[in-house]
């Protein structure tokens, strides 16, 4: 008797642990934009890619961009629709722009406007 219940304790334990491999949870989901990293902000396409594919804070969206290439520091400016009930963290965009510099390898500064008012929402610089 007691070696059967020894020859089972080790299926037991491989059935458990199998069983918790198969479950993840996700507390915030970042898209895997590395395929269009690139090593310059004038890559417009790439570029677009980047900030037009990310998730952002409730209340935002993508609009468009404008791209700064023509002295250094090089830069980029991020339009976003906003929702009226959006309220104006710059913290919250700190994973957004975090993402982008690591995306953009000549990227130095990067500013977050509204689409409408052009108004800035946030800073950033590398």
């Amino acid at each position: 008797m007691k070696r059967k219940i020894l020859a089972i304790i080790p299926i037991v334990m491989l059935i458990i642990s199998l069983s918790a491999c198969g479950r993840k949870e996700t507390l915030y989901e970042i898209p895997d934009l590395s395929q269009y990293k690139t090593d310059y902000v004038g890559d417009s396409s790439n570029v677009i890619n980047i900030v037009s594919k990310q998730d952002y804070p409730e209340g935002y969206s993508y609009d468009s961009i404008e791209i700064q290439s023509e002295t250094k520091p090089y830069g980029l400016t991020v339009f976003l629709k906003t929702e009226p009930s959006a309220s104006m963290l710059e913290d919250e965009l700190q994973v957004n722009a975090d993402m982008t510099f690591d995306l953009i390898g000549n990227l130095g500064t990067l500013d977050y406007k509204t689409a409408d008012s052009k108004e800035i929402i946030a800073s950033y610089e590398r």
